[in-house]
């Protein structure tokens, strides 16, 4: 692995690299909330999750669909606020090991962006309640742009923002199809599997 004074620029995705990944205990809060069994939250959650991060889907669509496709009934406006606040909450659960490193990149002199699939919910909330947007040089989101990781336009996207070329730049992501998607278009890519392995890899 090429050592970070490599890379002129870094692409960072956020769920599962910059804040760590939604828990079993938050799904079984949201199926509660939703009146669906805890067995089957976790396929009904992610089967339409692309099409809400894209913007294909409003927030009251997918969680009602999510809730139609268990059996369940029509969700109330309360269990539909709690539905997305809770959610919300369970992907802020920031890795502030990973945001100091940000603050070194930048203190170095590195480009650095964020690329995630997310819906709007979630960006409007880290908008609004945090500052953590106003760390990175590029950011760009799914459903702000309305294309979605692995598709090549959101890596394009995110590219022309940071300004740096696809050799110069190192894309960390925790989906391997992701990484792959970027590879496709000539990004250094990892994936981000133990953040204290990649690093020591990449410091030493």
């Amino acid at each position: 692995m090429a050592l970070v004074s490599s890379y002129d620029g870094f692409i960072f995705d956020y769920g599962g690299v910059l804040v760590h990944a939604q828990t079993e205990a938050d799904q079984a809060r949201l199926a509660a909330i939703a009146g669906v069994s805890k067995e089957a939250f976790s396929e009904l959650y992610w089967s339409e999750r692309l099409d809400y991060d894209k913007g294909d889907l409003t927030a009251a669509e997918y969680w009602q669909g999510l809730t139609s496709r268990a059996g369940g009934g029509r969700l109330s406006q309360q269990q539909l606020e709690q539905l997305i606040d809770v959610d919300n909450q369970s992907w802020m659960q920031f890795d502030q090991v990973m945001w100091d490193w940000i603050d070194q990149l930048r203190a170095a002199g590195k480009r650095v962006a964020m690329l995630s699939n997310m819906p709007r919910e979630l960006g409007e909330a880290l908008k609004l309640r945090t500052d953590k947007l106003s760390r990175f040089d590029q950011v760009t989101l799914s459903y702000e742009v309305h294309a979605v990781k692995p598709e090549p336009a959101i890596y394009e996207h995110c590219l022309e923002g940071i300004g740096t070329s696809p050799e110069q730049t190192l894309f960390l992501d925790d989906k391997i199809a992701n990484v792959q998607g970027a590879e496709l278009l000539g990004i250094r890519s990892i994936q981000f599997l133990d953040r204290d392995d990649i690093l020591l890899r990449l410091r030493s």
